[in-house]
């Protein structure tokens, strides 16, 4: 019996220690300039798709009130609030690894070159220079983003989602409002050609075959789904809100 519990210890010793060397090369690989430079690519890639769902529930506006309100109900509704409480979550989780992953890439690449005295900026891409502040404004973008629609479709008491959306409080029927939230998603724009360009280059996509398809689908997320996105301000803060009508 001895001999059993013996062999049974030192067996589940091996297998943790596998498992343990199986653990720790990963996170030597997530931790690795070329980790993250692929946890950037990835979390970049997810959170693009996550606006094609988000622009198709914001054309609502254009149809009308009772149909945005109808949408961001089902959204609420008793079994559907549980998978959206979980996207949620993993959306936070991906915004906040791209931010810190891409600091981090930005604050490591940075004390690289001071140490190289070849180093001209003339050879780094101007979006790529640019992309940790057009990052950090974005970033700030998304606070304000959160802290007025999603906190009060979620956490006050509203009779109308629609009348929020193009209110004149924290709506697009406030001209300050709508300019910036024209420029962040412009910046976005610029940000995310810059990172479907680079999460190309990482992930072996260019130089191959497939590079002029990957690029031709990029353009989709970098320019035509922004521009989606500020039709809703241009149109409803400068042209026509049914909302703020006198």
């Amino acid at each position: 019996n001895i001999h059993v519990f013996v062999f049974l210890f030192i067996k589940i010793g091996y297998k943790i220690s596998i498992s343990t060397h199986k653990f720790m090369s990963i996170f030597q690989i997530l931790t690795s300039s070329i980790g993250r430079k692929i946890l950037m690519a990835i979390t970049g890639l997810l959170l693009s798709f996550f606006m094609v769902f988000h622009l198709f529930g914001n054309l609502f506006l254009f149809v009308g009130e009772e149909a945005f309100n109808s949408y961001v109900g089902k959204l609420k509704g008793p079994i559907v609030i549980y998978f959206v409480r979980v996207a949620e979550f993993f959306l936070l989780l991906f915004v906040l690894s791209h931010a810190y992953t891409g600091i981090l890439l930005w604050y490591k690449n940075r004390q690289a070159k001071q140490k190289e005295t070849s180093y001209s900026k003339k050879n780094t891409p101007q979006p790529a220079r640019y992309a940790v502040f057009t990052g950090s404004f974005i970033f700030i973008f998304l606070v304000t983003h959160w802290s007025t629609f999603w906190y009060r479709f979620n956490f006050e008491s509203v009779e109308s989602y629609y009348r929020v959306v193009l209110g004149n409080e924290v709506g697009f029927g406030n001209p300050i409002f709508s300019i910036f939230y024209i420029v962040a998603i412009a910046l976005l724009g610029y940000h995310l050609k810059h990172g479907f360009i680079s999460a190309g280059q990482t992930l072996g996509i260019k130089g191959t075959k497939y590079e002029k398809t990957y690029l031709s689908i990029a353009s989709l997320f970098w320019l035509w789904i922004p521009l989606g996105f500020i039709s809703i301000p241009l149109w409803f803060g400068f042209v026509y809100n049914p909302v703020t009508l006198p």
